[in-house]
């Protein structure tokens, strides 16, 4: 856009230079030349080398007249140019905040986050991986189990948060894992979480228990 406004401006600029010039019609030449012999109080005929060349300044004003409409027309074209360019200059800059304030909410909110890598408590666990990554603001996080063995008949694998201010785990719920041994569950607790100090996965009887009962399997902090 900036390059059109630009080009624009040299053509306003070139059209009055660029513009066809005008000659006098031939009857202006003849009334020259008639006040030229008046004057000099003669009839004898001026010679045709004479003529050919006389010292008068003749302005041409019809060519003004043409180039003023065309001055107009490239200053509009200029101005529409300029204010498309300044529009579009804007709307690009509105975008480019906007899109940075997304991106610093983003960054904002990652950097806040809880992330909880969960080892192994129990043999038999010794090649599951648990990952825990916690939204203290939401009150809301992911947990990610693979290489999980089943809980067993009758059995469930429950979430706990451990936050220094409860005396108990708070519960976080089921982790319902398939038959590849892999889980990906959301979870809010049941109770305010001040700080997410430890995160911990037990077994428990179907269904989930109010209060951890079972041995805890995995078992782990940031």
């Amino acid at each position: 856009m900036k390059a059109l406004a630009d080009d624009l401006r040299e053509t306003a600029a070139s059209l009055a230079h660029d513009a066809p010039a005008h000659l006098p019609p031939p009857e202006l030449r003849e009334r020259v030349l008639s006040r030229i012999r008046a004057e000099a109080g003669t009839a004898t005929p001026v010679s045709t080398a004479t003529a050919a060349a006389p010292s008068v300044a003749v302005p041409v004003q019809a060519g003004g007249r043409n180039i003023l409409p065309w001055a107009l027309a490239a200053g509009f074209a200029i101005t529409t140019a300029s204010l498309w360019m300044e529009r579009g200059t804007l709307q690009q800059d509105r975008l480019a905040l906007i899109q940075e304030a997304k991106e610093a909410r983003e960054r904002d909110a990652f950097a806040k986050m809880k992330i909880a890598t969960l080892s192994s408590q129990v043999e038999a666990y010794a090649k599951a991986t648990a990952v825990i990554v916690w939204d203290p603001d939401k009150q809301h996080g992911v947990v990610k189990l693979t290489h999980v063995p089943p809980p067993g008949d009758g059995k469930d694998y429950q979430l706990w948060v451990i936050d220094p201010k409860y005396a108990a785990p708070v519960n976080g719920g089921l982790v319902p894992v398939n038959a590849e041994g892999i889980a990906r569950v959301s979870f809010s607790p049941d109770q305010p979480i001040s700080k997410a100090d430890k995160f911990a996965i037990s077994v428990e009887p179907a269904g989930g228990v109010p209060k951890a009962t079972g041995p805890i399997v995995l078992l782990g902090g940031n």
